[in-house]
């Protein structure tokens, strides 16, 4: 049972995608957007307005650049590296260990082997709602993320000519910077979702196997999120 169900969050979700069309499939998914995105973008929108108003400070203050050469570096550094890898992290912190927790709960219950008997998909009905929940999630947050941050660059360096940066602001922003956002914030949210799902299905169905599913769900995640990383510097 414990390698069935493990290969059912890598192999089986993928073919259940047009169960996205059944209304209680697409209420888990927006039940699963609600507690990672919505619960979470006040925090996530407090660490990027932090993060672009450190930044500028540092290279505008301390290193001696230009307020427009900060601003330009605050936009392509955070749009294409930082809202996309930090939104990551905390949509792993927060949803990655939850979903790995409720499934191996579930399996321990036996509410996996109810389901089978009732004849419901478990990957098109728990996993695949779960899965697309999160992935579009990491890609709100990182939006989110990177928008805070430019916010709160735009204010330090700004100033009270915070009307002449915002008409200027497509000199800060870059269209390659923009568009590799949600491809890799999406990229982040599918691996860490399958992650969380397999560490929730793998671990043998007893009490004392939830929190081991919770810690490999999270340290997977992390891992999975510096690889792909890596991964799109590479081919960057």
């Amino acid at each position: 049972m414990q390698n069935t169900d493990a290969s059912i969050s890598m192999w089986s979700v993928w073919r259940k995608l047009p169960a996205l069309r059944m209304q209680p499939v697409r209420r888990i998914l927006l039940k699963q957007l609600y507690f990672t995105a919505n619960e979470a973008y006040l925090l996530v929108a407090l660490i990027g307005f932090a993060l672009g108003a450190i930044i500028v400070v540092l290279l505008h203050v301390e290193y001696g650049q230009s307020r427009d050469t900060a601003l330009r570096l605050l936009g392509s550094l955070t749009f294409a590296e930082f809202a996309p890898l930090l939104a990551g992290l905390v949509m792993i912190a927060r949803s990655s260990s939850a979903v790995a927790s409720e499934l191996a709960n579930m399996r321990m219950h036996g509410e996996f082997r109810s389901l089978r008997l009732m004849d419901i998909d478990i990957a098109a009905y728990l996993l695949l709602p779960r899965v697309a929940g999160m992935a579009l999630a990491c890609v709100l947050l990182s939006c989110c993320m990177a928008l805070a941050a430019l916010t709160g660059g735009l204010i330090v360096a700004a100033g009270s000519n915070i009307s002449y940066q915002l008409i200027t602001l497509e000199r800060v922003l870059s269209w390659s910077a923009v568009l590799l956002l949600p491809a890799k914030a999406l990229s982040f949210g599918l691996a860490a979702a399958v992650l969380a799902c397999r560490a929730g299905l793998s671990v043998a169905p007893l009490p004392t196997e939830v929190p081991r599913a919770t810690s490999m769900a999270v340290m997977h995640g992390m891992g999975a999120l510096f690889v792909l990383d890596l991964l799109w510097a590479i081919i960057g």
